[in-house]
This record gives C-alpha cells, structure tokens and sequence, in this order.
C-alpha cells in the first residue's frame, strides 16, 4: 500500500491498487478547507480512455471507513468526483461510511446517487438497461396511494393519484429517491403493455416511425440531472384561495433522467417544411365532467422549443426502470419548464403545421390577471426562480447558538447565482451555494447563522437567478393559481 504523496490538510490519502480497480484509503475529515485539493487528487486517478470495455472493468473506490467528518462543501466533492467518473466512462463507488457520515449521505440522497447501478450516455448503456425485459405490473390507485404513505409522502388524493414529497424530504439532495418523488395525475395512472406499446412519430415528417421500447434503447442516450416543479406548487398558499390542487410547497423533486434525446428522434423520422410545433400524447385519459367525453392528456412545444430544449424522452429514472406512476414506459423531460410539459406514457409525437388548441393547452395552465382593465394571459412555461428552507422546520425550537440554515433553489432561466437569507428583521445574508451552478437542477445552500435572542423569529430565504430575476416578497395571485414563487418564511422558536 503506497501513501499518497501529496495530502489534503486534515486528511489522509493511501492507495491500494488491485488488478483493474484503485482503492482510496481516507482517513480524517473532508470538508471546505480541502475539498479542491481532493476532488483534484481523485480525478487524477480517473483515466482519460473512453473505451467501453475498459471502461467498465475499472473502478475506483473511496473506503470512507475512518473520514469522521463529511460537511456540506465535502458532499460536493464527493458528488463531482463521482460525476467526473462518469463522464470518463468509469465506476466510482462510495464504500464504509461511519454511521455519522453515512446518515448525512442518506439525508441529502447522495446514496441514490452513489449506489445504484449507472446507465451511461452517449450511445446507449454498457450494461442492460432497465424497463426492458419484462413488464412491470399495473399499479391500481390505492396500491400507489399506499405506497407512497409507507414512503412518507403527504397523500392529497387516491384516484387521480396525486401526492407531495414533505418539505424534511428535500433538504439537500442532489437526487430524490423515486418513491418519494412528488406525483401529479389528471386522471388515473395508464396500464401500458410494453410488449405492444409502441412510440408513433406522426404528421409532418418524411419518415414516421413506430418505436419500441428496444429501438429506443438501442439509440444514442443522455443522461441528465432535472428538476420537475409542478406549475400548482404553493397554491394553497394564495388568498383568497383558488380552485385546483391544494399543494404547499412539495410539489417538486429532482431526478436523474435517461433516455433518448428528443432531438434525435425528431431527426430520424424527418421534419417538413412547415412544421410549427410538436404535440405530445399520454395514454392517460378521462372525462373532465360527468357530461363530456373523454380526452387524453396532450401538450405542445413549438419547433424551437422541441429541437433546442435538451429534451429527452426519459425511459429511465434515477438508475432504475421508470416507475408506473412516473410514465413507464416513456415520458418526455422538458428541462427548466413547469411539468406539464413533462408527458407521461408517451404513446405518440405529432408534428403539426398550425397551433395545437387541447385543453392542457389552451383552457387551463396559464395565467391570468386583470390588467389596466384588461384580460390578461400568459401561458405556462419555464419555472420561475424560487427557494425552499428544508432546515429548521417551521415552529421547531431551536437552542440560542450556532444554527444551520440549509435549502434548495432552482430556476428554469438561468443557474441559481445567489441565495440570500434573512433572520427576524435583520439585514439579508448571503447563502453558501453547496457545489457547481447547475443549469436544470435544484442548486443546494447553506447559512450557518448564529441565534442570541430567545423568543419567536421568522427566517426568509430568497433566490436569484443568473437572469436576475429574484422571488418576490408576496404571492402574485393569479385565478388558477400558478407560479407561486414568492419568498418563504419559516417561523422558529429560540429558547
């Protein structure tokens, strides 16, 4: 065993090689003092060669077995050391965390990261991918009602299936474990048969398709970190109050998407001039009323937004088969838009010449306000900038001291540029941005604060974007409710 040569302050590394795998003994703490020094030292082990066959017979493994301390800055180093194995096209593995290390790895979910199996971009996995063989059982409205009450989820209906992830749940993660993924239906979950499913790209096109879930996989695939939100999150917060979805604000989790980029299906099957948008179609369908008939749920992007939105058409989640109630066997990711952009159980990609008028298009997700006398509209489309505090918990009573202040925040603009926080009528404190800038994920941070003063207090916390666009203090009410991004406050109680 050979002692790294070059060690981090507060930290030791030792390097055991083995035949086709690297083990990194460390020892003492990781933390901001030597997080670049670190990250760099490990990714300078990880080879350059992007040989598939090579590639995942290496691995590298980071035995955590005597770190005593992992703080916030260490998780990111942790977190871009992994994705920069990734991109190299080779294993990484988080092996024997102490207990302590490892319940802050499970609470900002970096264990669903680290431990499951990759499915690798760039021209299809290199091992079986997920959702393939077989078919995954249907999933029955009280059967994913209770389940998602075993994982903790705040329930607000059975059928359609609708359920929010609990404000604790998303303090910090880089992902969000699927079974704690927040849940929007409109109508019941679809059943689909991936034996017979096939994906249609129809209308303006040289060459229609009809895809399997096989053909898909065998295309060139991307992974990519993406932040879901749906457009009701923090309606119940409105007054006066609004029809629609009571959500507070747990209506949005984040995920490792993998799938076949939207791009590339729409190139294959070949666009005609004329071309002015792309509708998308889910199985799921029902009656909006008693006395209508039944439609199915269908969005649109315009061309531009189809072909120059990083879009994917996601067959994977987290690592994992795209769950039932998440739109296996297929949905559509629409980085930086509100979710219902987001089809679920795609069955079939339209390209039409004029403007698609469905009832998800049109007759709801928009807002509207009354305006110099005037009738207002604007439909729904990229989130707007927003930030959580997921620690303290509001009417927690916190010991007067030191008090960490952690949370995420997210926009689909721009990355995140600052996170400021503001205790009682104090003056605004800028947040620790936790990791890089992330362009469609939710972006960690962090405030250690110090509280003297017992009694009751309020802590703010607001976002801005590198667009500059920032929360506002109030709640823009709207009549059906969306785009709640205002400003949360979360009371405490200092003893």
């Amino acid at each position: 065993m050979a002692t790294q040569p070059l060690s981090p302050s507060g930290l030791k590394l030792q390097l055991e090689e083995k035949p086709n795998e690297t083990i990194i003994h460390c020892k003492g703490k990781i933390t901001a003092e030597n997080l670049e020094v670190f990250q760099r030292e490990i990714i300078d082990l990880i080879p350059e060669s992007r040989d598939p066959i090579a590639a995942i017979a290496y691995r590298i493994v980071l035995d955590l077995s005597n770190v005593t301390h992992v703080d916030s800055s260490g998780l990111g180093a942790l977190l871009g050391a992994w994705t920069a194995a990734r991109d190299k096209g080779c294993d990484l593995e988080i092996a024997n965390l102490n207990p302590r290390v490892e319940k802050l790895v499970e609470i900002t979910k970096l264990d669903t990261v680290f431990k499951r199996g990759r499915i690798v971009a760039a021209g299809g996995s290199r091992s079986a991918p997920p959702g393939v063989e077989g078919a995954l059982t249907a999933l029955d409205p009280e059967e994913a009602c209770q389940q998602a009450i075993d994982a903790g989820m705040v329930v607000h209906r059975a059928d359609p299936f609708n359920c929010e992830t609990s404000i604790p749940a998303l303090i910090g993660g880089v992902v969000m474990p699927n079974a704690r993924f927040y849940v929007r239906n409109h109508f019941q979950i679809a059943n689909v048969d991936p034996s017979t499913w096939r994906l249609n790209v129809v209308g303006l096109v040289k060459r229609p398709l009809s895809l399997s879930l096989q053909d898909l996989v065998k295309m060139p695939s991307q992974a990519q970190f993406v932040t879901l939100e749906c457009a009701g999150n923090g309606r119940s917060l409105l007054s006066p109050r609004v029809n629609g979805e009571q959500w507070n604000l747990g209506a949005v989790s984040t995920a490792e998407w993998t799938g076949v980029p939207l791009a590339e299906v729409l190139d294959r099957a070949g666009v005609k001039g004329g071309a002015r948008e792309v509708v998308f179609r889910g199985a799921d369908s029902g009656k909006l009323d008693a006395s209508s008939k039944p439609i199915r749920f269908e969005r649109s992007l315009s061309m531009d937004d189809a072909q120059g939105s990083e879009s994917l058409l996601a067959y994977a989640m987290n690592g994992e088969t795209l769950p039932i109630q998440h739109g296996y066997p297929l949905r559509v990711i629409v980085p930086g838009w509100y979710a219902v952009a987001s089809v679920k159980w795609l069955t079939e990609i339209d390209v039409i010449s004029g403007l698609f008028s469905g009832h998800y298009q049109t007759e709801t997700y928009f807002f509207e306000w009354q305006r110099g006398g005037q009738l207002m509209r604007e439909p729904v489309s990229l989130q707007r900038v927003r930030s959580l505090i997921t620690e303290p918990e509001p009417d927690a009573e916190i010991e007067q001291g030191e008090l960490p202040i952690r949370g995420v925040a997210w926009s689909g603009a721009a990355p995140i540029a600052r996170v400021e926080v503001r205790i009682g009528g104090g003056p605004w404190q800028d947040a620790r941005l936790v990791g890089g800038r992330k362009r469609h994920s939710w972006q960690g941070w962090e405030l250690i604060a110090r509280l003297e003063q017992p009694g009751s207090t309020v802590i703010s916390a607001r976002a801005t974007d590198m667009a500059s666009r920032t929360q506002p203090d109030s709640p823009e009410w709207n009549r059906l409710g969306y785009g709640n991004n205002a400003i949360q406050k979360v009371r405490v109680d200092v003893r």
